[in-house]
């Protein structure tokens, strides 16, 4: 079967038709399969990505309340100041 395919002369596909279009149709459906698994994969990453702070929803365990916690991190940045001098 002998199908015209158009491809834009500037894309990343017309530099790789010339060596893939006489590529067997199993080959040819292979490739098609990794492609767009590559792009399924693409898309979920993005996703979890989105989400990845879910991982540490719930994960701190301190008795403190969320006031003594603030106030501990307030009072260790200005723990760490160190003068300057210019």
């Amino acid at each position: 079967m002998n199908t015209t395919v158009s491809i834009n002369s500037s894309s990343a596909a017309s530099r790789y038709w010339p060596e893939l279009k006489d590529l067997s149709d199993k080959a040819k459906l292979e490739l098609i399969m990794m492609l767009s698994s590559s792009m399924v994969h693409r898309e979920s990453d993005a996703e979890a990505n989105k989400r990845w702070t879910d991982n540490f929803a719930g994960k701190w365990q301190d008795d403190r309340t969320t006031e003594e916690i603030v106030k501990d991190i307030r009072e260790a940045r200005n723990a760490n100041m160190k003068e300057v001098v210019l």
